[in-house]
């Protein structure tokens, strides 16, 4: 990942941003998110859903002018 930018919203009167996260995650390899995970007899397929899911919501997000 290349630059982050997280903000929580209704925890304040405006979006919060969350800088300590930002850097945390910049620079980072989002296969991070899965690297525990353990697949069990008949769900193995969760751990490929999980990753293109969470793949998924991240272009959406970056594609989404509303949040650059």
């Amino acid at each position: 990942m290349r630059t982050a930018r997280v903000a929580l919203g209704g925890v304040a009167y405006r979006p919060w941003r969350a800088r300590e996260a930002e850097a945390q995650l910049e620079g980072a390899v989002l296969d991070a998110a899965f690297a525990g995970a353990r697949a069990r007899a008949g769900n193995a397929y969760k751990i490929k859903l999980g990753r293109a899911t969470l793949i998924r919501a991240l272009l959406e997000t970056k594609a989404d002018t509303r949040y650059l």
